[in-house]
């Protein structure tokens, strides 16, 4: 058998050499890389592959043979057990993970933090690596089947979504929310053509002074839809630790020295920039920068903390979860769109509910930059009527 995938292994210095090779192994049954009858290398040819005492891989053997996991044959080498399957490996890993996150839970308890605390920074925590898993392949993702336990959100990103996400699994362990973050007028098109199920959307019509409302009236004219505020948020200049290039706000953009990232074309904060580049006479080929865009704050807050950008407009939130420097500059309304016919269904009202909650917004209190004054509020938007507020 080849073992070139198995004998790779990254050992950490916190595990025992031996607890590590067994895990190895369990993943790889685990994965289906390897299955009921494979043979597995002898313990003097795996111990010269990884440079480690054949005690030590003879300690993993028995921890594997002990487990049922792989079964040995006299003269004839280690095999793995008919009886490890997916699901029981797969169990073990489960439980052995909530060990590992009950115990990090346990000593940010000890030092004072609350169960929001932890949630919230978690939930960040894991937005900000999923961003740098995405920064090489597409974040686009186009959605053509829908399964029954998913409800398919096209939108803009924040973090507030991907916490909402996390919490709403939490709760109803059956029913998962899907973020494909595409920006808000492609996320509101995506509703429209019933590619999404709810959309959010942070959309200034700058002639009204209105959020998101005018928008759908003239994409979706004959639909009434409901927006549910999820927050109101600070926008502003992300900024490189210490602000070097001593940035006060849009006006320097155009400055030789100062380097921009964008968002993409159709996301709220993009036309959010536009608007203020006209109003100050700013051209977009005067802005180093301009044509580079990332789909996320986390992907903007990200290529600043890694040097490749002086500054980017985007979220409070993002540019505290990546340590920059922030100026604030806008404050706008982030509202959940659903169509009115969706609307009364059960997994919608779950998202209303866990909106709503005291615990959920404790958990978005905990990062910088929200207003949750009118989170959970409800604007109902008929067709060629002014929206009708519900307390």
């Amino acid at each position: 058998m080849h073992t070139s995938h198995i004998t790779n292994i990254g050992f950490r210095p916190e595990q025992a050499l031996y607890a590590q090779i067994a895990d190895h192994f369990k993943t790889q049954v685990a994965l289906g890389k390897l299955r009921p009858g494979d043979r597995l290398p002898s313990i003097r040819e795996l111990a010269k592959k990884l440079g480690l005492d054949p005690g030590t891989v003879a300690r993993a053997y028995r921890e594997l043979e002990g487990q049922g996991i792989i079964s040995g044959r006299r003269g004839g080498g280690s095999f793995v057990a008919a009886s490890a399957t997916e699901k029981h490996l797969a169990e073990q890993h489960r439980e052995r993970l909530g060990v590992l996150l009950e115990k990090t839970i346990t000593e940010a308890l000890g030092l004072g933090f609350t169960v929001e605390d932890v949630e919230a920074a978690f939930t960040l925590r894991l937005a900000g690596w999923r961003e740098r898993r995405r920064q090489s392949v597409s974040t686009a993702r186009k959605v053509t089947q829908r399964r029954d336990d998913e409800i398919r959100f096209f939108g803009s990103h924040d973090m507030a979504v991907e916490l909402l996400a996390s919490h709403l699994s939490s709760l109803y362990p059956g029913v998962r929310l899907i973020p494909s973050f595409v920006g808000s007028l492609a996320g509101l098109m995506a509703l429209q053509l019933g590619e999404a199920d709810i959309s959010g959307a942070h959309l200034l019509d700058v002639d009204s002074g209105e959020f998101n409302a005018p928008f759908i009236r003239r994409l979706m004219p004959g639909e009434t839809v409901v927006l549910m505020n999820l927050m109101q948020r600070v926008q502003g200049l992300m900024l490189a630790p210490g602000n070097p290039r001593h940035v006060t706000g849009i006006s320097d953009l155009p400055r030789k020295d100062v380097t921009f990232v964008n968002r993409q074309r159709g996301s709220g904060t993009r036309i959010l920039l536009d608007a203020q580049l006209r109003s100050l006479g700013i051209a977009p080929a005067d802005v180093r920068g301009y044509e580079r865009e990332e789909k996320t704050h986390i992907g903007i807050a990200t290529f600043i903390a890694g040097g490749q950008a002086d500054t980017g407009l985007g979220a409070q939130s993002a540019a505290s979860v990546a340590g920059l420097d922030f100026i604030p500059l806008f404050k706008e309304r982030y509202d959940l769109v659903i169509l009115q016919a969706s609307f009364e269904q059960p997994r919608m009202q779950m998202i209303k509910e866990v909106v709503a909650s005291d615990t959920f917004k404790d958990m978005m209190g905990a990062m910088p930059g929200y207003d949750l004054s009118q989170t959970g509020r409800i604007i109902t938007v008929r067709p060629e009527q002014k929206e009708k507020e519900k307390k």
